[in-house]
């Protein structure tokens, strides 16, 4: 047996006698059989602290049970029965169990050789007293005895030493701080490649360098790490460097990190820690801005991570690229940015529980707890998440997406963004929420990842009792970068409650999938309860406590399931835009149910309701519904097929509810329409219907046609309206309409009863005359065309039918009543205008030379003054300059006007016109004579309302001459005019019939003459009083054209149109001079033609024939009112802002314009 040396010399007496106290028990000698009889005896071995550890490896108790063990022991403790040799073997193997340490303790190095009071504890160091600028330090590979400063010690630094200084593998059983560590130059405490079973702090520990650490540890152990008291530093608070091992870490005190930069309270780097732990009354607090409560990252691995206290910092707790197993806070977690950011790659986190406060401050942080990679089986939250942007994130980090299995709201989360956030490319199991979300968006589905990588949500589910109240959206499925994100499904259980204020309660954007069925049994209190762009493959169910439900369906959304509306569900759908619909919509509730399907949208499948509450259904725009639409309940039914539409198959009322179906304009019906319960059903059709569309009447409501169009079929044959079933007694035909755009040949249909109405009586039993019910629902029908112009008349003997077109309705009389009287208002203006351009001209040699704005009144003492339309006042300024007469003038004058004209059939006629004149005025010095020429062009637009059956472009290029003579007879300013104006107008015309649009681009030509004669009456010598009385003529030519459809199989030709009108002219003028620059104009004047009745225009139409004959009369009335505000520049420039008014009982025409003057 080898033993080491200083074990051999234990076994000397000698040596063991020197080194124990043994001469209280024995004063004799020890000896080798005395000492193995103290070695059990207790109170020597207490005496002795060398020999404590071999104390605790002797268990007397142990002895005593065992009868081997106690046979020995009793020999042991007889010294007589023992050999050396036997005591020696005895020795040496207790010994051998000693611990290494058995060795005494070295005391801890003071810089100046201070000496640490030793003398209450021999294996302890104690500072009592205040040390300054001191290191304290255990520096060896060896053991070293507790350290202790006291409450009346304290170590001090302002200096670069260490106040505790600890490396080179030294061994320290405890140190405890209860008075103050204080450093303003270096680390308080610094540990390197050293082990301490217990570290504990009372008193305080505190540093003001910025840059340092109170207590920093790298490759060490510490067993126990304990602080009760206060650690506070400008730095960092506690480092645990890499390499550190902390079995336990508690902390009930206070650790804070005073810099308002970025300094953490516990900074753990690379290191290792069994169970971290901050107490109920804890408080671990970074005050810095970008500081951190406690910042864990490079690889530390920590077992059981709980909170029961506070942290607070500018992120509470930060995990960078580090594993955390579990995570618990029931305290108080309070931040400016992030409560919990864990920022990691493939680092698991077993449980993440949240049973306190967590609290965010500012709304320029990342959320509550913010998960950034890894993987997390659990986060649960069963406390509260306050926080000012987004309760839960997860976001998806570089190329390691985060995988969470479950997420668990049982508490509370508000939100000012987002209550849960969950960004593409991520993954996660289930989402349960069974506390409440208060949020804009109560879970948000969204892209910041720029890789756009596709990706899988697991289901939603909402339990009983729990609550979403948003703002936007409950459920928001919004990504943007073209990959795919898939949604399991959506529950929402009976009990639970989504709110939104503003939003819908689910919301599914473009390019968003959900897989799984959306079961929806709780509240919904939200505009819209889903509202998809992108794509639902599954169903969706409604019962329970859900009460007024709608869907939108929007852009390119598809719903590939059923929708089905039970128990009292209003189900209110809307598939618009190129959105559909694969599946059925089913409604067994007794709510209402409304249907609309707009746009290019689609639904495949069928509708079918059997509830007992009135149901809509409208199908516009170029929609179309592919399955049957089935109907049983007793509610009312309304049904509207508009615009572009098809309602592709059957069309059934089986119940004892009234239904009404309207089929309008190039809207189609592609299959029957039946009628086979108790509830009548009504049919307007003035749209298109299949081939073998019929009306089928097999129960015993009535079946009422209100009107029904009669058109073609695909061939191009007439499509009659066809009438079958079980029961036809109850069938009756209102109102039969022809499509006169569409029947190449109307007259035909009176030759067979057949081609208008053919009723199959094959399949009622009942009827035994066939022809009686033909005749009968033959005579009740009433018969007219779609096209206003195109009459039916009925034979009343004969019953048959014969057509013929109103002359006064047709296009051509139209569009003469439309040029007559743009004609009309056009020449009044333009005559207006040119004639106070040429007024301007005479009054340049009616007065001396004067300043532009002092003689304006001289010039109506001097001058000839001519009102109408447009202003005088303003052409008065243009006068002579102090060096040269002016008897020129140009202006330009851009115009805009709105018109409104009433027509046959309660239509009006909106138009609007642009245009801009441009003229000259010459006036004779000699004889005072004054000569004018203009031109101009202008657009015009108009069309029909409330039917769009006639519209009307034209642009018209037009001039004219004006002559002027002003005369003085006695003591009156009298003067004579005479104008000329000719136009032609280019015309683009449309007209629609039914369905079918006919064109046509005819020319008409416009001209007129007018004379007349006024008189200037001073009222004062800012007032003139101007009446006039005149004759005119009007003209109006349109050549002869041809109207054709697009296919062309009906023509419409118009031939030539004219009108001649003749009109006596009365008007009163006020001019005003103000102020040298305001002067004003106001007009009154009347028109009365004296010849209104007009021919009605002739043609022919190729499916009628000829047409035409007869007169129209026009209003003989035409009114005209305007106001002008004159506004000088010089004696050159002036300019007018000018509204104008003037209509007849049936035209109103409304004109602003601003005229811009030069003279020389």
């Amino acid at each position: 047996m080898n033993f080491d040396y200083k074990y051999s010399k234990l076994l000397n007496p000698k040596v063991l006698d020197s080194n124990l106290n043994t001469k209280a028990m024995n004063p004799k000698p020890l000896d080798s059989q005395s000492l193995i009889s103290q070695l059990f005896n207790p109170k020597f071995l207490d005496s002795n602290s060398n020999l404590k550890p071999l104390y605790s490896r002797i268990n007397v108790k142990t002895l005593d049970s065992n009868p081997k063990i106690r046979d020995i022991n009793f020999k042991l403790l007889n010294p007589k029965s023992l050999s050396p040799s036997f005591l020696s073997l005895i020795c040496a193997s207790v010994l051998l169990t000693i611990p290494h340490s058995i060795s005494a303790k070295d005391n801890w190095v003071a810089i100046g050789n201070d000496t640490l009071d030793t003398t209450t504890d021999t294996n302890a160091n104690k500072v009592t007293k205040a040390l300054t600028n001191k290191q304290i330090s255990a520096s060896q590979t060896k053991e070293y005895k507790n350290l202790e400063i006291t409450n009346t010690g304290s170590i001090t630094n302002t200096n670069a030493n260490f106040a505790i200084n600890i490396q080179n593998n030294a061994t320290i059983e405890s140190i405890t701080n209860k008075g103050l560590i204080s450093g303003s130059g270096n680390h308080n405490i610094s540990i390197n490649t050293s082990s301490i079973q217990s570290f504990e702090n009372i008193g305080t520990i505190t540093n003001t360098n910025t840059g340092k650490f109170n207590f920093n540890i790298t490759q060490g152990t510490i067993d126990n790490f304990s602080n009760s008291g206060i650690i506070d530093s400008k730095g960092y608070g506690i480092a645990l460097q890499p390499n550190t091992t902390i079995t336990n870490f508690n902390n009930t005190g206070t650790i804070l990190a005073k810099e308002t930069s970025g300094r953490d309270a516990v900074y753990i780097n690379k290191a290792t820690i069994s169970s971290f732990i901050n107490g109920e009354n804890g408080i671990i607090k970074s005050e810095g801005n970008r500081g951190v409560g406690i910042n864990i990252l490079n690889g530390t691995s920590i077992t059981n991570f709980e909170n029961k206290g506070t942290i607070e910092g500018g992120h509470g707790i930060y995990i960078n690229h580090s594993t955390i197993e579990n995570i618990t806070n029931s305290g108080t977690i309070e931040s400016k940015n992030t409560g919990i950011y864990i920022y990691t790659i493939n680092s698991p986190i077993t449980t993440l529980i949240n049973k306190g406060l967590i609290r965010t401050k500012e709304s320029t942080g990342d959320g509550g707890i913010v998960i950034w990679g890894g993987k997390v089986d659990a986060l649960v939250n069963s406390g509260t998440i306050e926080t000012k942007t987004s309760g839960i994130v997860v976001f998806n980090r570089d190329n390691s997406p985060t995988s969470i299995k479950t997420i668990l709201n049982e508490g509370l989360i508000q939100a000012k963004s987002s209550g849960i956030f969950y960004e593409v490319g991520n993954n996660i199991e289930t989402i349960i929420n069974k506390g409440t979300i208060q949020a804009e968006n109560g879970i948000y589905i969204h892209n910041f990842d720029s890789t756009g990588r596709d990706t899988k949500l697991g289901k939603i589910i909402l339990e009983p009792n729990s609550v979403i109240d948003a703002k936007v959206s409950g459920i928001n499925i919004n990504i943007q970068n073209g990959k795919k994100t898939e949604v399991k499904g959506i529950e929402i259980q009976k009990g639970a409650i989504i709110k939104s204020s503003d939003g819908s309660a689910i919301n599914v954007a473009p390019n968003n999938h959900i897989t799984g069925d959306i079961n929806i049994a709780g509240k919904i209190e939200a505009k819209t309860g889903i509202s998809n762009a992108g794509e639902i493959q599954a169903s969706i169910t409604l019962s329970d406590e859900v009460k007024d439900f709608s869907v939108e369906n929007t852009g390119n959304g598809n719903i590939t399931g059923s929708i089905e509306a039970k128990d009292n569900v209003a189900l209110s759908l809307t598939n618009s835009g190129n959105s559909s619909i694969g599946g059925s919509i089913t409604s067994s509730s007794n709510a209402p149910l409304s249907i609309t399907n707009t746009g290019s949208g689609s639904i495949g499948g069928s509708i079918t309701a059997s509830g007992n509450a009135p149901i809509s259904i409208t199908n516009s725009d170029n929609a179309k519904v592919a399955g049957n639409i089935e109907v049983s309940g007793d509610a009312p039914i309304v049904i509207k097929n508009e615009g572009n539409a098809t309602l592709q198959s059957d069309i059934i009322n089986s119940g004892s509810g009234n239904l009404s179906l309207s089929n309008t304009g190039n809207a189609s019906i592609g299959a029957n329409i039946k009628n086979n319960g108790s509830g009548s059903l009504s049919i307007s059709n003035t749209g298109k219907v299949s081939d073998t569309t019929k009306i089928e009447s097999n129960g015993s409501g009535k079946v009422e046609v209100e009107e029904w169009l009669v058109s073609t079929n695909s061939q191009g044959e007439v499509k009659p309206l066809e009438i079958t079933g079980t029961n036809l007694s109850v069938v009756s035909v209102s109102n039969v309409t022809f499509d006169a755009g569409n029947i190449t040949n109307l007259s035909s249909l009176v030759q067979d009863p057949k081609n208008v109405i053919n009723i199959d009586t094959s399949q009622d039993t009942t009827i035994s005359n066939p022809a009686e019910i033909n005749s009968k629902v033959f005579a009740k029908a009433e018969f007219k065309t779609n096209d206003p112009s195109v009459n039916v008349n009925v034979d009343a003997l004969s019953k048959t039918l014969s057509f013929s077109v109103d002359a006064a309705k047709t296009s051509a009389a139209a569009l003469g009543k439309t040029l007559i009287s743009n004609t009309q208002a056009r020449a009044n203006f333009v005559n207006a205008v040119m004639g106070n351009a040429m007024n301007a001209v005479n009054l340049i040699h009616n007065q001396g030379s004067a300043n532009v704005y002092s003689n304006f009144n001289k010039a109506y003492e001097e001058g000839a003054i001519y009102a109408n339309f447009d202003n005088l006042g303003s052409d008065a300024l243009l006068r002579s300059s102090e060096t040269k007469d002016k008897n020129h003038l140009a202006f330009m004058l851009p115009y805009i006007s709105k018109s409104n004209t009433s027509l046959n059939g309660g239509l009006t006629s909106k138009g609007h016109t642009k245009g801009v004149i441009f003229g000259y005025s010459y006036l004779n010095p000699n004889n005072k004579d004054i000569y004018g020429i203009y031109g101009g062009y202008d657009d015009f637009s108009s069309k029909t309302y409330p039917s769009d059956i006639l519209a009307l472009n034209n642009r018209t290029y037009y001039a004219g001459v004006r002559y002027y003579h002003p005369f003085n007879y006695k003591d009156y300013e009298l003067f004579s005019k005479f104008s000329s104006q000719f136009g032609l107008i280019q015309n683009d015309i449309s007209e629609r019939v039914g369905q079918t649009e006919f064109k046509g681009e005819p020319k008409s030509y416009a001209y007129d003459a007018n004379v007349n004669m006024g008189i200037n009456i001073k009222l004062n010598t800012k007032h003139t009083l101007t009446p006039e009385i005149g004759l005119g003529y009007n003209g109006g030519y349109s050549k002869a054209y041809t109207m054709s459809n697009a296919i062309n199989t009906i023509t419409r030709r118009n031939y030539t149109h004219k009108m001649n009108l003749f009109k006596t002219k009365t008007s009163l003028s006020l001019y005003s001079d103000w102020h040298k620059h305001f002067k004003t104009l106001v007009y009154a004047g009347v028109d009365w033609t004296m010849n209104p009745n007009v021919d009605n225009p002739k043609g022919r139409y190729s499916n009628i024939g000829y047409y035409g004959g007869g007169e129209s009369k026009l209003d003989n009335l035409e009114y005209a009112l305007g106001t002008t505000l004159v506004i000088p520049l010089n004696d050159a420039f002036y300019f007018s802002l000018n509204y104008g008014m003037n209509g007849t009982k049936n035209t109103t025409m409304h004109t602003g314009y601003g005229k811009f003057n030069y003279m020389w």
